[in-house]
C-alpha cells in the first residue's frame, strides 16, 4: 500500500465513525488547549516584563561601594566605612570611557527622618528622592501640575509630589514659595534645611525631590560630617553604557575593582530562566489531559481492532504486508490527535483573545497603570503543540497497530 492509499482509507475509517473521532478527540482538544493557554500566559507575561526592563534601560549598570560594616545594626546612624568610595573624582573618569555614555551619581536618605514644612504651619513626614532619572513601569505617569519638574544643577530648589501637600493647599500657589524640611536625628538634635518650590508633580507619592548636592548636604549633617562627598563619596552610581555588549564588560570591570554592581539584562536573564521553569510547569497541567486522551486513544483504537478484523485479514489477504497494517493504524491514531490538536489550538487562542479583553476590562476599570497583553500565542507554540499532538495520538497507536498487525490472515477472514 502506498501512503496516499493509507492516508485515504485512514480518513475513510474515522469518517464511518464520526461521534467516536470525536468523543475520543475531546481528550486530546482539552490538554492542547489547556497548554497552548497556559504557555502563552508565560509568553506574554515574560514578554512584558522584558519589555519593561528595555524601557527601563538593558544598558544600565548600577554600582555601589562595599562597606566594611554593612549590615551593623547602627550603620545608618554613623558614617559608612567604605572600603570603595566613589568619589566625584571617579565619576569623572567614569564619564570620560569610551563605552560610557552617561553617568548619574546618586546619594540616598534612606532611614533618615524627614520631615516638611509649608508656609503656614502645615508639616508631614515625607520622603526625600532624588529625581526620577528612569522611567518605571510600576508608577503612574507623571506631570507637572504647576511649575517645571526639571531639577537640573540648581540647588536649594526642590519639586513636591501632589502626595505630600495637606488637603486643601493648592499646586499653583505653593509653586514659588519657600519651604523647609526638616531632619531629626536620633540624638535629639534637628536641623532646618531651606529650599524654593520649583514645582508640583502629579504623583501621589508622598515624597519630594531634591537634588544630588542638597542632599549631600542633608547627609553631612545627618553624619555629623563636614563635607559626605569628600569623605564618604556617592552612595551608588547609574553607569549608561552605550549599548548592551558593553553594558556586560561593564560590570565585569566594575565587579574586578571592587564595586557591588547589579545590571537589569543580568536579572532578565535569571527572570527568563525561571520562566523557562515556570512555562514547564504550565505546559504539565495539560500533559495531564493528554496522557488520558492518549489512553482514549488506545481504547479507542483497540476497539477498532475487533470490528474491523474481517477487514484486517481480507487487507492481508491481498496482499498487504504487516508494516502496511501497522501504518495504517499508526496513521489514524496520528490523525485523532492531529484533528484535536488543531481544534486545540484555535481554541486555545481564542480563548486567550477573550482573557486578554476581560484583562483589559478589569485594569481599566481599577484605573491600573498597566496596558499589557498577557496572553500570547507565537506560531511557534501553535506548530509544536500541533506536532506533540499527533505525536501523542502516534505513540497511542504503537500497541493497538502492533496487534492489528499480528492478525492471522486466516483467523481475521474466519472472525465473526
Amino acid at each position: 500500500m502506498t501512503f496516499q492509499d493509507m492516508f485515504a482509507t485512514a480518513l475513510s475509517n474515522l469518517g464511518r465513525r464520526k461521534v467516536r473521532t470525536a468523543l475520543t478527540s475531546i481528550g486530546v482538544i482539552v490538554g492542547i488547549l489547556t497548554i497552548v493557554t497556559m504557555v502563552s500566559l508565560g509568553v506574554g507575561v515574560q514578554r512584558e516584563i522584558s519589555a519593561q526592563f528595555a524601557a527601563l534601560g538593558l544598558e544600565n549598570v548600577f554600582v555601589e561601594p562595599r562597606e566594611s560594616n554593612e549590615g551593623d545594626f547602627f550603620t545608618q546612624f554613623a558614617a559608612p566605612q567604605r572600603e570603595t568610595p566613589i568619589t566625584p573624582e571617579l565619576i569623572a573618569d567614569w564619564r570620560a570611557l569610551p563605552n560610557v555614555a552617561n553617568v548619574v551619581p546618586v546619594i540616598s536618605l534612606n532611614g533618615v527622618t524627614t520631615a516638611l514644612e509649608l508656609p503656614g504651619g502645615a508639616s508631614s513626614v515625607v520622603r526625600v528622592t532624588g529625581e526620577q532619572l528612569f522611567a518605571n513601569p510600576f508608577r503612574r505617569e507623571v506631570n507637572a501640575l504647576a511649575g517645571e519638574l526639571a531639577l537640573g544643577e540648581q540647588s536649594g530648589v526642590l519639586i513636591i509630589s501632589e502626595g505630600a501637600l495637606p488637603r486643601g493647599v493648592e499646586p499653583a500657589t505653593i509653586v514659588g514659595s519657600e519651604v523647609t524640611i526638616v531632619l531629626q536625628s536620633p540624638r535629639g538634635e534637628s536641623e532646618r534645611f531651606v529650599f524654593r518650590v520649583l514645582g508640583v508633580s502629579s504623583s501621589e507619592e508622598n515624597e519630594v525631590e531634591a537634588t544630588v548636592a542638597d542632599m549631600a548636604a542633608m547627609k553631612s549633617w545627618w553624619f555629623n560630617t563636614n563635607d559626605y562627598l569628600a569623605e564618604q563619596g556617592y552612595d551608588s552610581a547609574v553607569v549608561r553604557a552605550v549599548d548592551v555588549n558593553q553594558a556586560a564588560n561593564l560590570v565585569a570591570d566594575f565587579r574586578a575593582e571592587g564595586f557591588r554592581v547589579q545590571s537589569l539584562e543580568l536579572i532578565l536573564d535569571t527572570a527568563n530562566r525561571a520562566f523557562a521553569v515556570i512555562n514547564v510547569m504550565l505546559a504539565s497541567v495539560g500533559g495531564l489531559a493528554l496522557f488520558v486522551a492518549l489512553i482514549g486513544i488506545v481504547n479507542t483504537m483497540i476497539m477498532a481492532i475487533y470490528e474491523r478484523t474481517r477487514e484486517i485479514g481480507t487487507l492481508k489477504a491481498i496482499g498487504a504486508s504487516r508494516s502496511d497494517i501497522r501504518g495504517l493504524f499508526m496513521l489514524e491514531a496520528g490523525l485523532i490527535g492531529l484533528i484535536g490538536g488543531v481544534v486545540g489550538v484555535i481554541g486555545g487562542w481564542l480563548l486567550g483573545i477573550v482573557l486578554n479583553q476581560v484583562i483589559a476590562w478589569y485594569i481599566e476599570q481599577e484605573g491600573l497603570p498597566i496596558a499589557a497583553t498577557f496572553f500570547v500565542t507565537p506560531p511557534w507554540l501553535a506548530l509544536l503543540a500541533l506536532a506533540f499532538a499527533a505525536l501523542v495520538g502516534i505513540v497511542a497507536g504503537l500497541y493497538p497497530a502492533a496487534r492489528a498487525a499480528r492478525l492471522d490472515p486466516l483467523v481475521a477472514l474466519r472472525y465473526e
